[in-house]
């Protein structure tokens, strides 16, 4: 959860101290969940897919972590009651999916939420259509990579 991330820059910043490192964004590495497709629609319908790769790696995470009572990491604030926590509002708020237009403003949304971050590990999941998850790929690095730097830059 993008509150979570946040919350990880002051203990970063804390550690450098702790060893005499310089604080730098770009060492700091953020890992999200992402999908990317030519329209709105093939984005949607393969990354919200109850069958999909995307569903299917939060709903075994959700369902061991609910298992052993840690749902907070699903939490959007510390209070939030478990039974609040469902794997729709995850997924809703975990995947970032759609065009590259899409994906590249809500990346720039998710940075300017948590902070200036110096690497984005992109999250893909096991290709159930082979072809789309390359596309992806592809289309994030020709498409979505360009707009998220100029974004960043300005």
């Amino acid at each position: 959860m993008p509150a979570w991330v946040k919350s990880h820059w002051p203990k970063y910043v804390e550690g450098c101290g702790r060893v005499s490192r310089a604080i730098d964004p770009a060492n700091w590495r953020v890992a999200k969940s992402v999908f990317v497709a030519k329209d709105a629609a093939t984005a949607k319908a393969y990354a919200t897919d109850r069958n999909g790769p995307y569903v299917y790696y939060y709903h075994q995470l959700f369902t061991k972590l609910k298992r052993s009572g840690r749902l907070e990491l699903f939490k959007t604030r510390r209070e939030q009651p478990d039974t609040e926590v469902t794997l729709e509002s995850i997924c809703d708020k975990l995947i970032i999916y759609g065009t590259p237009e899409s994906v590249a403003d809500q990346l720039l949304a998710f940075q300017e939420e948590v902070g200036t971050f110096g690497t984005l590990l992109y999250a893909g999941k096991d290709w159930k259509d082979r072809e789309l998850g390359r596309q992806s790929m592809i289309l994030m690095a020709e498409k979505v990579l360009p707009q998220v730097n100029a974004g960043v830059a300005n």
